[in-house]
């Protein structure tokens, strides 16, 4: 792999105002706080509609945090973003569509000369992963060169750990077993958002969702039952059991968007901005 250093600061996003600071002003952990919620990518697997891998960018004063990291994420990224401003990562579980655009921001970021540290955190066994799809993707790039910035990994748990600027911890859902797949909760000051990563309906759910401002939720299928997905039907037949404030359907396969004027939820596209203030 040979590539010139791009110049730091070349645009990458659009017009959205001033990147938000990177996280250093710890007061963002407590108090009253507008919470920035951008999808990045709101599709599935398959990239039904279009629609980028799972990528959404949580952010508020002192905080710069991905869910998840899909292996389409990164040009979608660029759009939305600064690759710059992201200050830690963490992944709901070990499937292609949600960690393994990792090895592609690593490497563009180190290209582009960035120093920062990057904090990426996740399921027991994402380290290894990182390493497997490493070494399958760009080998010569993994094992010669010392990446330019200091990139750390830690296990994601029911307790809190500072992620990004915000305190982030993880609920075991149930999805495909070898995902090892979790909900996500990520607290920054008086305001909460949780994020399902890939579920089927369980009482898992509702405790990632209890206390919510905002709960992003799959909805792979409209009304179709799946073992590993939930649909927008049962989502609904369950939505008294939820105590979340609002919910954000993502994750959109093929047969919820045929039908998305029936949705009575909000639902995200790429580039749906929501602001939990």
């Amino acid at each position: 792999m040979h590539r010139r250093g791009r110049a730091r600061g070349a645009p990458h996003r659009r017009g959205r105002g001033p990147l938000l600071p990177r996280a250093a002003d710890r007061e963002a952990l407590r108090g009253h706080v507008t919470v920035r919620v951008t999808f990045i990518g709101s599709g599935n697997a398959f990239a039904d509609g279009g629609r980028s891998h799972a990528c959404i960018h949580v952010s508020a004063p002192g905080v710069s945090l991905l869910l998840d990291c899909g292996g389409s994420a990164l040009p979608a990224i660029q759009r939305e973003i600064d690759p710059e401003a992201i200050d830690a990562i963490a992944i709901s579980h070990l499937h292609g569509d949600h960690f393994g655009g990792i090895p592609y921001l690593v490497v563009e970021q180190h290209f582009a000369r960035r120093t920062a540290p990057l904090a990426i955190a996740g399921p027991r066994a994402l380290a290894e992963r990182l390493r497997v799809a490493e070494s399958a993707l760009y080998p010569d790039f993994f094992r010669k060169t010392k990446v330019g910035f200091p990139v750390a990994q830690t296990v994601l748990g029911a307790s809190e750990v500072e992620l990004g600027g915000a305190l982030v911890s993880a609920l075991p859902v149930i999805h495909v077993a070898e995902s090892d797949p979790h909900g996500l909760r990520v607290r920054v000051g008086d305001k909460l958002v949780a994020y399902s990563g890939d579920a089927t309906w369980s009482q898992e759910l509702s405790r990632v969702a209890k206390g919510a401002d905002i709960f992003i939720c799959d909805a792979s299928f409209f009304d179709t039952d799946d073992p590993s997905h939930i649909s927008y039907r049962t989502l609904m037949s369950h939505r008294a059991e939820l105590d979340c404030k609002r919910i954000v359907l993502t994750h959109l396969g093929a047969e919820t968007l045929a039908r998305i004027g029936e949705l009575e939820l909000e639902h995200a596209v790429d580039g749906s901005v929501f602001e939990v203030g």
